[in-house]
């Protein structure tokens, strides 16, 4: 539970949300992509697999940053929170998807984007929703 919003608080909650709402189709999409790069390089992933390949394979550890973040930000929009927590969420959208992203995660996120409509549609819905949490 959280304590009656300041109009900014409010403000940043809705920005919150609003890149939760940006971030679930992207990691969809995102999964599915390297669903199928595992299909290619490895074998097929039957449905019943899937949730376990995406915890514990080492193919799909890269988007484990991704899925905490979600989480995270999740959490966060339902209770209490301060500016500096926000600046957090911030800094993780942009170590994962700005232009000086993590190494280890946009070597295998960029050549996606550049393979997927899906994914540069997600991508610039985030983009746009993430400058939210800069107000």
């Amino acid at each position: 539970m959280h304590t009656p919003d300041t109009p900014e608080r409010a403000a940043l909650r809705g920005a919150l949300r609003d890149v939760s709402k940006a971030l679930l189709p992207l990691h969809r999409a995102l999964i599915d992509a390297a669903k199928d790069d595992y299909a290619f390089a490895v074998s097929p992933v039957k449905p019943a697999q899937l949730l376990q390949l995406l915890t514990d394979d080492p193919f799909f550890a890269w988007l484990k940053p991704l899925t905490s973040l979600i989480v995270d930000i999740d959490e966060m929009a339902r209770t209490d929170f301060e500016g500096p927590d926000v600046a957090g969420i911030a800094q993780r959208v942009d170590r994962l998807f700005g232009t000086k992203a993590d190494e280890s995660f946009a070597a295998q996120y960029i050549p996606m984007l550049q393979r997927s409509v899906d994914i540069a549609i997600g991508h610039a819905a985030l983009r746009k929703a993430a400058a939210g949490l800069r107000t």
